[in-house]
C-alpha cells in the first residue's frame, strides 16, 4: 500500500494524518477539482473482514446523508485493490471527506488541560448542534469523544468519525449481536448494558465529553474497560465542582442531569441540553430550575437505571396520620409503612443487582467476543516528538496524557518514557501517560529589577528558586526598597531550588571628594548620573588656595546621603590688592644740632657744619622710604 500514490485514479495519497481502531486518515488532493481532502483507508489487516467494509460502508452513508456544517462532509466513497507483498490481491474501501485544519478535542486537553467553564459549554453546544440535525434526520452517532471532535483555528466545531453510526430504526442487528460498541469512558449505562441505543445515548456520552473539558478527567476512571463500565452503569460521579471549586452550582446540575443513569431521567433531545448549556454560560435559569420537588426527589434517589414514580412522594405523605391522631394506631401503621418502604428497596435492589450483573455478564461477553478489542505490546516512544507520538498512540485507540519531566539527555519537547512502559501489553482505550521532557534539570534566574522586595520574592519562588538574603547598596536612581539586580544574574542558568539573593537600594548616594576640583569640575561629578545630587556654590576670599579651586565641600566625602540631596561647596576667591600707605618715620639718631649764634660750629672738638646737617636728613629720608 505504501506504493500506491492515487485511489480511482483521482485522489492522490500523502502523509499520514490520523490512525483509529481500524482505519488510517491520509491527507490526501482531489486532482480532478484540486481541493485538499481527507481519505480514510481501511487498514490492509482488516480488509478481509467483510464486517469491516460494512461498517465503514455506513459510516460513509450515514455521514454522506447528513449535510451540516458542523459535521465534517463525505465527498465520494469506493473500494481500491492492493497487491500484498507475497502477491495476494485484497480489497481496502475508503471514504474521501472533507479536509479540516485544527486540533482533536483529545490533543487540546492534552496540550492546554481543562478549558474555563465558558469555553467547555461553547464546545458542548457547538457538538450539540450537529447531533440535535442527525438526530432528526435519524442518525445516532453513539461513539462522541474527545477524539472525535474538531476544533478548527477559527473556534468552529466538527463532529466526525460516523463509523458506528445506527439509524434509530435500524436496531436488529444489534441486539442480535448483542455487540457492544463505543469507547468506555463516554458509554451510556444502556450501551453498557447492550441494549438498543437511541439518541439521548448520544447525550450521555456528550456530557461526559463536557465533564472531560471542565475538569481534565471523564467522569469515570478506572484500571480497565470492564471497571469503566461497571461505573457507568451503577456508580453516581462526583459533581465537576468537586475537582474545580470554581465550576458555579448551575453547571454542576447542568451535567449531573445529563449523566443520570436512567434515560427517561436526563435530557430528551440535544436542543434542551444546547439550550440549558447556553443559559448556564449566560448566566439565565435553566428549564431544570422549574421541574419543581419532584425533580428534586428524582434526583436525590439513589439511581442506577431506575427511578422511583414521581407519586411516590404524595401517597407517603398520604399514608401518615394527621391531626389528633397520632396515639399507637398512627405509630403502629408508620411502622407497617416503613416495613413496607424497606421491603420495597428490597426488592427493587434485588433487581437492579440482577440487572447490573447481566449487564456485566453481557459485558464481558462482548469484550472477549469483539474482535476489535486485541492487545498488543507498546512501542517505545523515547525520543520521539510528543505531538507525533501522542498523533502515533490515539491512532491505536489509546488514551494519552502527558506529563513534563526535566531530563539532560532527551531534548525539550520529545517523549522520555511511557508508563506503561514500551513493550507492555495493552488494548484499545487503555491510558498512556507520556512524560514530555522539559530539556536539562536547570531555571533561569528571572529579570526582577525594579519590583519590589516581596514581589520579586514571589517570581523568584515562582521560578523553582529560592529567594536568599537581602543585600542594601546605594544607588542615584533607584528608589529606596527596590530591587537593584540578583546574585546570580537574570537570565543566568542555575540548579532548581538554587538561592537567589536580593540587591535593594538603600535610597541614598555616598558623596563623593570634589575638593581639589574647580567649581565646574566638581558640579559636573556631584550632578553626573553617578550621584544625580545637586550642587550648590559659595565663595569665600582666600590667600590659602587657588582662585577657583574647591576647598571645602559640606557634605564630607565619603558620607551618605538621601537621593537627589544639595551638596554645597566653598570655591576660593582672591583678596583685593592693599593701597600704599607711608609710615610714621621713626629716629634712631640723635636729633641734629645747629650751630647757634656765634657758634663757630665747633662742639667737643668736632665742627658740625652745613653739610654735616644735610647728610643727616638724607639718612632719615631713606630710612623713611
Amino acid at each position: 500500500m505504501d506504493q500506491v500514490r492515487k485511489l480511482s485514479d483521482r485522489y492522490e495519497i500523502r502523509r499520514v494524518i490520523g490512525r483509529g481502531g481500524m482505519a488510517e486518515v491520509h491527507e490526501g488532493v482531489d486532482t480532478r477539482l484540486g481541493r485538499r481532502v481527507a481519505i480514510k483507508l481501511l487498514r490492509s489487516d482488516l480488509a478481509r473482514d467483510p464486517s469491516f467494509h460494512t461498517r465503514l460502508e455506513r459510516e460513509a452513508q450515514s455521514a454522506a446523508s447528513l449535510n451540516h456544517p458542523g459535521i465534517v462532509s463525505v465527498y465520494d466513497s469506493g473500494e481500491e485493490q492492493f497487491t500484498e507483498p507475497g502477491g495476494g490481491v485484497i480489497t481496502v474501501p475508503f471514504i474521501v471527506m472533507e479536509y479540516v485544519e485544527g486540533q482533536t478535542l483529545r490533543q487540546v486537553l492534552a496540550e492546554h488541560g481543562p478549558l474555563t467553564v465558558q469555553e467547555a459549554l461553547d464546545v458542548a453546544a457547538g457538538v450539540l448542534a450537529p447531533l440535535e440535525y442527525s438526530h432528526r434526520n435519524g442518525i445516532v452517532h453513539r461513539d462522541i469523544k474527545p477524539a472525535n471532535v474538531m476544533l478548527t483555528p477559527d473556534g468552529d466545531i466538527k463532529v466526525m468519525d460516523f463509523g458506528i453510526a445506527r439509524a434509530l430504526e435500524d436496531t436488529g442487528s444489534l441486539t442480535q449481536t448483542q455487540s457492544v460498541v463505543g469507547t468506555a469512558q463516554y458509554l451510556s449505562p444502556e450501551q453498557a448494558r447492550g441494549e438498543v441505543v437511541d439518541a439521548r445515548s448520544d447525550l450521555y456520552s456528550t456530557a461526559c465529553l463536557l465533564y472531560e473539558l471542565l475538569t481534565g478527567r471523564p467522569p469515570f476512571v478506572g484500571d480497565s474497560q470492564l471497571a469503566v463500565a461497571y461505573q457507568h452503569v451503577g456508580e453516581q460521579p462526583a459533581a465537576p465542582s468537586t475537582l474545580v471549586p470554581s465550576i458555579p452550582p448551575s453547571v454542576d446540575r447542568l451535567v449531573l442531569h445529563a449523566l443520570d443513569k436512567g434515560r427517561d431521567a436526563r435530557y430528551q433531545d440535544a436542543h434542551t441540553f444546547r439550550e440549558d448549556a447556553l443559559a448556564a454560560r449566560d448566566g439565565r435559569p435553566l428549564s431544570l430550575d422549574g421541574e419543581g420537588a419532584a425533580t428534586q426527589l428524582l434526583a436525590s434517589a439513589p439511581a442506577a437505571g431506575w427511578d422511583a414514580p414521581p407519586t411516590q412522594a404524595v401517597d407517603q405523605q398520604a399514608m401518615q396520620p394527621v391531626g389528633a391522631h397520632t396515639g399507637m394506631l398512627g405509630e403502629i401503621e408508620e411502622n407497617q409503612e416503613e416495613e413496607k418502604k424497606s421491603r420495597t428497596w428490597l426488592w427493587v435492589g434485588g433487581a437492579l443487582l440482577a440487572l447490573v450483573l447481566a449487564g456485566l455478564g453481557l459485558w464481558i461477553y462482548t469484550m472477549n467476543a469483539e474482535p476489535e478489542v486485541t492487545t498488543f505490546a507498546l512501542e517505545d516512544m523515547s525520543d520521539r516528538e510528543a505531538n507525533e507520538a501522542e498523533t502515533y498512540l490515539e491512532g491505536l485507540g489509546l488514551v494519552v496524557g502527558r506529563e513534563m519531566q526535566a531530563d539532560d539527555d532527551i531534548e525539550s519537547g520529545n517523549v522520555v518514557e511511557t508508563d506503561p512502559a514500551a513493550g507492555s501489553e495493552v488494548s484499545e482505550g487503555d491510558r498512556v501517560t507520556m512524560f514530555v521532557s522539559s530539556g536539562p534539570d536547570s531555571v533561569e534566574v528571572p529579570d526582577v529589577a525594579g519590583d519590589t522586595e516581596s514581589l520579586a520574592r514571589q517570581k523568584i519562588g515562582d521560578a523553582g528558586l529560592t529567594a536568599g538574603s537581602n543585600i542594601e547598596e546605594n544607588s542615584p536612581d533607584v528608589p529606596g526598597g527596590e530591587v537593584m539586580e540578583t546574585r546570580p544574574g537574570a537570565g543566568t542558568e542555575v540548579a532548581m531550588d538554587s538561592t537567589v539573593d536580593l540587591v535593594l537600594s538603600s535610597g541614598q548616594v555616598e558623596v563623593p571628594d570634589v575638593t581639589g576640583m574647580s567649581e565646574d569640575e566638581a558640579c559636573e561629578t556631584l550632578e553626573s548620573d553617578s550621584y544625580m545630587l545637586s550642587c550648590s556654590v559659595q565663595e569665600e576670599e582666600t590667600d590659602d588656595h587657588t582662585e577657583g579651586e574647591v576647598f571645602e565641600q559640606q557634605a564630607a566625602a565619603g558620607t551618605d546621603v538621601d537621593q537627589g540631596s544639595t551638596v554645597t561647596i566653598t570655591v576660593a576667591t582672591e583678596p583685593p590688592s592693599p593701597s600704599p600707605t607711608i609710615p610714621e618715620p621713626s629716629f634712631t639718631a640723635d636729633p641734629p644740632q645747629f650751630p647757634g649764634p656765634g657758634d663757630d660750629g665747633d662742639s667737643d672738638g668736632e665742627n658740625r657744619g652745613f653739610g654735616s646737617l644735610f647728610s643727616e636728613w638724607s639718612r632719615l629720608l631713606e630710612q623713611v622710604r
